[in-house]
């Protein structure tokens, strides 16, 4: 096992294309403490994808540097030389631009990612190379599962299962907690993108960072059989939360589309004229289709008023204040 810390403003060099393939794989964390230690755990047991080499950063958001004692803990089971990092500007497309910037450093050809909740496979970083490389894509993306506790009701695990993939050829709503990426994707030089500060602390800065890369040309492959889980702490879940990141969804939606300048005007008039006044007619009749239906209709008027929020000047700075 190799431990250590990167070489502070190393400049970065494009490897020659002789060279062997070098994985960077970047994982951020704020005040996670318990599920961080589960996702080094799991990092320390995943097989390497034959004649790569691999390297990991952690970036640590709190500026006291919190995780740093999770990290020396860990370390010496990571059989890949490691690298802790604080980086002191809040914000989550700050502590991912440092991974970019230290992937960067360290010459990397290839950038895996994944939150801090989650725990990846054995086969995780295998698969999704492999798939990348089949491909001959810019990236690849895994599959997750959602682990809620046990006594969790069922609704919100089936509520909790996922958006279903978007069909072939079109644009993909893809994010960091299960991906690998070309370095070519950041580098001066290739198509430079960046993670928008915009989005620090809404979310969504993971999807606008593949939809940027993909308006640019970049192609992404499926890699299913590279699997991470997300566990879900006891706060988020409960139906509070599940509300809540529906209504946030609604406000993301809103600076999705300020930001790409289209569709505001149809999806405004589809919130107004139809969603909210229909959702209201209906969901007393709703119910009498079960719970489940009854629940999405009010969950789908949350979203929209959440766009009308958006629209009037409300943003979501959730992670601002919370690490859940």
């Amino acid at each position: 096992m190799m431990g250590g810390k990167a070489i502070m403003g190393k400049v970065w060099q494009n490897p020659r294309a002789d060279e062997k393939s070098k994985i960077v794989i970047g994982l951020c964390t704020f005040n996670r403490h318990g599920p961080l230690k589960e996702a080094l755990d799991s990092l320390s047991r995943i097989s390497l994808p034959p004649g790569v080499d691999v390297e990991f950063v952690l970036i640590d958001n709190d500026a006291n540097g919190g995780a740093k004692y999770i990290f020396d803990a860990y370390v010496p089971e990571i059989p890949f030389l490691s690298h802790y990092f604080v980086e002191k500007n809040r914000g989550l497309a700050n502590v991912r631009n440092r991974v970019l910037q230290e992937a960067l450093a360290l010459n990397a050809t290839e950038i895996a990612m994944f939150d801090d909740d989650e725990i990846v496979s054995d086969t995780w970083l295998v698969e999704l190379h492999k798939a990348f490389k089949q491909a001959d894509a810019d990236g690849a993306y895994g599959t997750v599962y959602r682990a809620l506790p046990l006594h969790s009701p069922k609704i919100l695990k089936k509520f909790w299962q996922g958006r279903k993939r978007l069909a072939e050829n079109s644009i993909h709503m893809l994010g960091t907690n299960n991906c690998l990426f070309s370095v070519d994707l950041v580098r001066p030089g290739g198509k430079n993108i960046r993670f928008n500060e915009m989005f620090n602390f809404s979310g969504r800065e993971d999807v606008v960072f593949f939809f940027d890369a993909q308006l640019k040309g970049a192609t992404f492959c499926r890699a299913p059989e590279a699997i991470v889980i997300e566990k879900f702490s006891e706060e988020r879940s409960t139906f509070k939360y599940l509300f809540r990141r529906w209504f946030e969804a609604g406000l993301s939606d809103v600076a999705l589309v300020k930001y790409y300048k289209f569709g505001g005007i149809t999806r405004t008039l589809k919130e107004v004229f139809f969603t909210i006044p229909f959702g209201f007619l209906i969901m007393p009749f709703s119910i009498l289709c079960g719970f489940h239906r009854f629940l999405r209709i009010a969950l789908g008027i949350t979203s929209s008023f959440g766009w009308l929020c958006g629209l009037f000047g409300k943003t979501a700075n959730y992670y601002l204040a919370h690490t859940d």
